[in-house]
């Protein structure tokens, strides 16, 4: 078994329900935030994944938390739009998602985030689990860490705990800039600071800045098993020459600057299949620490386990590209054009539909890292295994 172990919660919008729905699949609806993450040493997020963790830390029932981003009102309390939406200015409110984010969190959200966590202790050490919440300064233009507790030493160097509450840690984590939110997040713990989503520090997948966190604090690379939970990958083969367009191609895009500031702007919260989690896979050794299974689809080939739904095609029996089994071809183009800001009901109803097939391995997984036919070279290419191999490695 792992020594210490890591979770990681990607950025996504509201598409961070999925997270939800794994871990009631993991445990029940009616666990407590708290007992979660007791089975963790350390918890990483960004964005809407900072949100999933400020529930676990609100000591949220798994399926409280799961309402919450099920429900209209409560989304449009942070994603409240703008009167008037001006292209490029960003289409939601900052300051009132601080707002939505303090109701959402009334017993915890108002705690500095090193007293927040002192009460809520790893099973396996009996300390305080260390919390990592993301974001990015806007002026100094440079990663963020808010810290629990401090992550410090001669060969790293001091890294300070965020004397910030944990609220204001999510607003600045849940900032993101351009086609979202108008401005940057500021809050009064820090006056004069503000702040971008920590997608912009290249962290919407923090696996790796969660594993590295875990090194300064002393762990042995080896000892480092993560759980990397996703918010939803679309990945798709390049059309074809010679090839109708279908949903199951990526189109070429046009060049030019509009077309090009909205590709820069979705590149920062995407997380393509072998950038975090395999660069975590690599810096914690590549090698399992745990024997091998009989009872896994797959060997356990990493300690960095990565579950997100993949919308992506198959390879038929003739080796053509097909729909998977869960989606038909309107559901598969209806899926994979959805926005990360996913508010109305419609939108949010096709991500949990996701979620359902990828739990019932109707929809595939997203590896740790893919071959360019677009299947597993580590990791797993099912939920079912990827689960399987989560609770070998734990």
């Amino acid at each position: 078994m792992a020594k210490f172990r890591v979770l990681s919660l990607d950025g996504g919008g509201s598409w961070a329900l999925i997270q939800v729905m794994a871990l009631i699949d993991l445990y029940s609806p009616n666990t407590t935030g708290h007992q979660v993450l007791r089975d963790f040493d350390l918890a990483a997020a960004n964005s809407g994944g900072s949100i999933v963790l400020g529930g676990l830390v609100e000591d949220m029932p798994l399926s409280e938390l799961l309402a919450f981003f099920l429900s209209l009102p409560k989304r449009q309390s942070i994603f409240k739009e703008r009167p008037i939406h001006v292209p490029g200015v960003g289409k939601y409110l900052t300051e009132q998602k601080l707002i939505g984010l303090k109701a959402a969190l009334p017993n915890r959200g108002s705690m500095l985030l090193p007293n927040a966590a002192a009460d809520i202790f790893s099973s396996s050490t009996g300390e305080p689990v260390h919390l990592l919440i993301i974001g990015f300064d806007y002026d100094r233009r440079s990663a963020r860490f808010f810290r629990s507790a401090p992550a410090s030493a001669p060969e790293w160097g001091d890294g300070d705990s965020a004397q910030v509450q944990l609220v204001e840690a999510i607003h600045a984590s849940t900032n993101a800039p351009v086609e979202f939110f108008d401005k940057p997040a500021q809050f009064p713990s820090e006056p004069g600071k503000r702040y971008w989503d920590g997608a912009i520090s290249g962290c919407n997948n923090p696996v790796l800045a969660g594993v590295a966190e875990a090194v300064v604090l002393g762990q042995p690379p080896t000892s480092i098993a993560a759980l990397s939970l996703g918010t939803g990958s679309v990945c798709c083969p390049q059309l074809p020459a010679g090839v109708a367009p279908s949903a199951l191609f990526a189109p070429a895009g046009n060049p030019g600057l509009l077309h090009d500031v909205k590709e820069i702007s979705a590149a920062i919260i995407d997380d393509p299949p072998d950038a975090a989690s395999f660069l975590a896979h690599v810096l914690t050794g590549g090698c399992p620490s745990v024997p091998d299974s009989p009872s896994l689809s797959n060997p356990v080939d990493s300690r960095i386990v990565r579950m997100s739904p993949l919308v992506s095609p198959v390879r038929d029996e003739s080796g053509n590209w097909a729909l998977p089994t869960g989606l038909d071809e309107k559901a598969f183009a209806s899926i994979a054009n959805l926005a990360m800001d996913a508010v109305a009901q419609s939108e949010v109803v096709q991500i949990q539909n996701l979620a359902e097939l990828w739990l019932q391995d109707e929809v595939r997984n997203q590896p740790v890292r893919m071959n360019s036919k677009l299947y597993a070279e580590l990791g797993q290419d099912l939920y079912s295994q990827a689960k399987s191999t989560w609770l070998a490695v734990r």
